[in-house]
């Protein structure tokens, strides 16, 4: 049996953002392609679930869709309102969302507006949003709350 490295074992508890972004930086390295990571986190801080995957999300994060079981919402408060059921099911408390990019680490406009939309419809939504980071070509940009004003 192979040792596992214990900078990513799941019993690691990821007490600050710092511990939370070594541990992503190793998992996912740098960018390959356009998707959002769902990383959700238990009462222990410790990785609880799946990570997520979820490519080809649409470009503008206010744009509405309609549902068969929600109605009509734009695409962010649907993604907070399915996030939300998902964390549920795999009883997190927390959740952690990457917006991984091809590109540099220099902050873009869609990232930001869909970095505020979720801040923004995850908090409506009830969901504890904990972090969000960029993942680019060099690897992880953690948004800050300032780069979200």
């Amino acid at each position: 049996m192979k040792n596992i490295d214990p900078l990513l074992s799941p019993e690691r508890v990821l007490a600050t953002d710092d511990d939370l972004a070594d541990l992503l930086s190793r998992l996912l390295e740098r960018a390959n392609m356009r998707q959002v990571w769902l990383i959700m986190l238990g009462a222990d801080d410790r990785v609880t679930g799946p990570l997520m995957p979820l490519e080809d999300f649409p470009s503008d994060p206010d744009a509405e869709c309609d549902t068969a079981d929600l109605g009509t919402r734009t695409h962010s408060r649907l993604l907070a309102a399915r996030f939300a059921a998902f964390a549920e099911m795999c009883d997190a408390e927390r959740i952690v969302l990457v917006w991984e990019r091809r590109g540099t680490s220099a902050l873009r406009a869609g990232d930001l507006a869909w970095a505020r939309a979720m801040a923004r419809d995850c908090r409506e939504a009830g969901v504890a949003l904990r972090a969000q980071f960029v993942l680019h070509d060099r690897g992880l940009r953690t948004l800050a709350v300032d780069d979200l004003l």
